[in-house]
Protein backbone atom coordinates (compact mmCIF):
# COMPACT_ATOMS: atom_id res chain seq x y z
CA UNK A 1 0.00 0.00 0.00
CA UNK A 2 1.37 3.37 -0.99
CA UNK A 3 0.50 5.91 1.12
CA UNK A 4 -0.17 9.20 -0.08
CA UNK A 5 2.63 11.90 0.11
CA UNK A 6 1.88 15.23 2.62
CA UNK A 7 1.33 17.05 -0.55
CA UNK A 8 -1.02 15.01 -1.86
CA UNK A 9 -2.36 15.04 1.08
CA UNK A 10 -2.67 18.63 1.66
CA UNK A 11 -3.85 19.38 -1.75
CA UNK A 12 -6.81 17.29 -0.68
CA UNK A 13 -7.36 19.35 2.56
CA UNK A 14 -7.10 22.88 0.85
CA UNK A 15 -9.62 20.88 -2.23
CA UNK A 16 -12.24 19.60 0.67
CA UNK A 17 -12.01 23.27 2.59
CA UNK A 18 -10.52 25.67 -0.33
CA UNK A 19 -11.34 28.78 1.88
CA UNK A 20 -11.07 30.67 5.28
CA UNK A 21 -15.07 31.42 5.25
CA UNK A 22 -16.23 27.89 3.55
CA UNK A 23 -14.18 26.16 6.31
CA UNK A 24 -15.29 28.22 9.19
CA UNK A 25 -19.47 27.55 7.75
CA UNK A 26 -18.40 23.45 7.62
CA UNK A 27 -16.37 23.37 10.76
CA UNK A 28 -19.64 24.74 12.47
CA UNK A 29 -21.71 22.12 11.18
CA UNK A 30 -19.00 19.23 11.76
CA UNK A 31 -19.05 20.53 15.45
CA UNK A 32 -22.73 20.28 15.62
CA UNK A 33 -22.62 16.78 13.84
CA UNK A 34 -19.77 15.88 16.55
CA UNK A 35 -21.95 16.99 19.36
CA UNK A 36 -24.70 14.94 17.97
CA UNK A 37 -22.60 11.87 17.83
CA UNK A 38 -21.85 12.27 21.35
CA UNK A 39 -25.08 12.40 22.75
CA UNK A 40 -26.11 9.43 20.63
CA UNK A 41 -23.03 7.42 21.78
CA UNK A 42 -24.42 7.30 25.48
CA UNK A 43 -26.08 3.64 25.32
CA UNK A 44 -22.43 2.41 24.04
CA UNK A 45 -19.67 4.55 25.41
CA UNK A 46 -17.73 1.63 27.29
CA UNK A 47 -17.62 -0.69 24.62
CA UNK A 48 -15.03 -1.34 21.94
CA UNK A 49 -16.38 -0.56 18.39
CA UNK A 50 -16.32 -3.48 15.81
CA UNK A 51 -13.33 -2.98 13.58
CA UNK A 52 -11.82 -0.34 16.09
CA UNK A 53 -9.51 -0.46 19.14
CA UNK A 54 -11.29 2.22 20.95
CA UNK A 55 -14.57 2.77 22.41
CA UNK A 56 -16.99 5.69 21.52
CA UNK A 57 -15.33 7.65 24.97
CA UNK A 58 -11.97 6.91 23.70
CA UNK A 59 -12.70 7.79 19.97
CA UNK A 60 -14.01 10.87 21.05
CA UNK A 61 -11.80 12.08 23.79
CA UNK A 62 -9.07 11.47 21.30
CA UNK A 63 -10.85 14.00 19.27
CA UNK A 64 -11.54 16.69 21.37
CA UNK A 65 -7.76 16.57 22.84
CA UNK A 66 -7.10 17.01 19.35
CA UNK A 67 -9.22 19.87 18.60
CA UNK A 68 -8.37 21.44 22.08
CA UNK A 69 -4.95 21.80 20.82
CA UNK A 70 -5.47 22.41 17.33
CA UNK A 71 -7.78 25.71 18.68
CA UNK A 72 -4.54 27.01 21.39
CA UNK A 73 -2.14 26.57 18.66
CA UNK A 74 -4.49 28.26 15.86
CA UNK A 75 -4.60 30.80 18.58
CA UNK A 76 -0.61 30.97 18.93
CA UNK A 77 -0.16 31.02 14.86
CA UNK A 78 -2.71 33.90 14.66
CA UNK A 79 -1.08 36.25 17.34
CA UNK A 80 2.16 37.87 16.88
CA UNK A 81 4.14 35.75 19.96
CA UNK A 82 7.22 33.96 19.52
CA UNK A 83 6.68 30.21 18.23
CA UNK A 84 8.96 27.53 19.58
CA UNK A 85 9.12 24.71 17.05
CA UNK A 86 8.84 21.05 18.31
CA UNK A 87 11.62 18.44 17.11
CA UNK A 88 10.37 16.95 13.99
CA UNK A 89 9.45 13.94 14.68
CA UNK A 90 7.70 12.11 11.72
CA UNK A 91 4.49 10.07 13.19
CA UNK A 92 4.01 6.53 12.79
CA UNK A 93 1.87 4.54 11.12
CA UNK A 94 0.75 0.79 11.29
CA UNK A 95 -1.13 -1.31 8.87
CA UNK A 96 -1.44 1.84 6.88
CA UNK A 97 -3.38 4.11 9.55
CA UNK A 98 -1.83 6.96 11.43
CA UNK A 99 -1.16 6.41 15.05
CA UNK A 100 -1.93 8.65 17.88
CA UNK A 101 0.63 10.56 19.30
CA UNK A 102 1.13 10.03 22.77
CA UNK A 103 -0.12 12.82 23.89
CA UNK A 104 -3.00 12.14 22.12
CA UNK A 105 -4.20 9.13 23.76
CA UNK A 106 -7.57 9.15 25.68
CA UNK A 107 -8.29 7.97 28.97
CA UNK A 108 -11.49 6.64 28.31
CA UNK A 109 -12.87 7.68 32.11
CA UNK A 110 -15.23 10.50 31.25
CA UNK A 111 -18.30 11.01 30.77
CA UNK A 112 -20.09 12.15 27.88
CA UNK A 113 -21.60 15.29 29.73
CA UNK A 114 -17.76 16.10 30.78
CA UNK A 115 -17.25 15.27 26.93
CA UNK A 116 -20.02 17.79 25.71
CA UNK A 117 -18.77 20.16 27.87
CA UNK A 118 -15.16 20.39 26.62
CA UNK A 119 -15.68 19.94 23.23
CA UNK A 120 -17.91 23.19 23.75
CA UNK A 121 -14.83 24.98 24.79
CA UNK A 122 -13.55 24.64 21.81
CA UNK A 123 -15.81 25.76 19.24
CA UNK A 124 -15.03 29.40 19.34
CA UNK A 125 -11.45 28.50 18.86
CA UNK A 126 -12.04 26.36 15.63
CA UNK A 127 -14.19 28.16 14.12
CA UNK A 128 -12.70 31.03 13.04
CA UNK A 129 -11.66 32.74 10.40
CA UNK A 130 -7.73 32.30 9.79
CA UNK A 131 -5.65 33.70 6.66
CA UNK A 132 -3.33 31.78 4.60
CA UNK A 133 -0.04 32.69 6.61
CA UNK A 134 3.13 30.31 5.27
CA UNK A 135 5.65 32.50 7.71
CA UNK A 136 3.77 31.48 10.37
CA UNK A 137 3.67 27.60 10.94
CA UNK A 138 4.01 24.79 12.92
CA UNK A 139 5.03 21.30 12.58
CA UNK A 140 2.69 18.41 12.34
CA UNK A 141 4.20 14.96 12.53
CA UNK A 142 2.28 13.75 9.53
CA UNK A 143 1.99 16.86 7.13
CA UNK A 144 5.22 18.97 8.32
CA UNK A 145 4.87 22.90 8.41
CA UNK A 146 1.61 24.52 8.45
CA UNK A 147 0.02 27.42 8.83
CA UNK A 148 -2.94 28.13 10.93
CA UNK A 149 -5.18 27.86 8.13
CA UNK A 150 -4.53 24.22 7.29
CA UNK A 151 -4.27 23.49 11.43
CA UNK A 152 -7.86 24.11 11.20
CA UNK A 153 -8.15 22.12 7.35
CA UNK A 154 -6.46 19.21 9.55
CA UNK A 155 -9.23 19.80 12.77
CA UNK A 156 -12.24 19.77 10.58
CA UNK A 157 -10.88 16.89 9.00
CA UNK A 158 -10.34 15.08 11.97
CA UNK A 159 -12.90 15.50 13.54
CA UNK A 160 -15.11 14.54 10.55
CA UNK A 161 -13.16 11.50 10.20
CA UNK A 162 -13.40 10.38 14.20
CA UNK A 163 -17.52 11.05 14.19
CA UNK A 164 -17.60 9.05 10.79
CA UNK A 165 -15.85 6.26 13.00
CA UNK A 166 -18.15 6.36 16.18
CA UNK A 167 -21.11 6.43 13.99
CA UNK A 168 -19.94 3.26 11.93
CA UNK A 169 -19.35 1.72 15.41
CA UNK A 170 -22.45 2.81 16.89
CA UNK A 171 -24.32 1.42 14.02
CA UNK A 172 -22.85 -1.94 14.21
CA UNK A 173 -23.07 -2.13 18.27
CA UNK A 174 -26.82 -1.17 17.71
CA UNK A 175 -27.31 -3.55 14.33
CA UNK A 176 -28.29 -0.66 12.35
CA UNK A 177 -26.63 -0.55 8.76
CA UNK A 178 -26.04 3.10 9.20
CA UNK A 179 -26.50 6.22 11.65
CA UNK A 180 -27.05 8.65 9.20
Amino acid sequence: MTLPTEQEQMAALRAAYPTPDDLVSRMYRELDAFEAVIRAAAPHWNTVQPGREWTPAQELEHAIIINEGTGRLVRLLRSDKEIRQPPQVPGEYRSGKRQAPATTIPAGDQTPEQLLERHAATRDLLAVAAPADPGRTFYHPFMGQLDALDWLRMAAYQTRHHRQAVERGLAALSGSKDMR
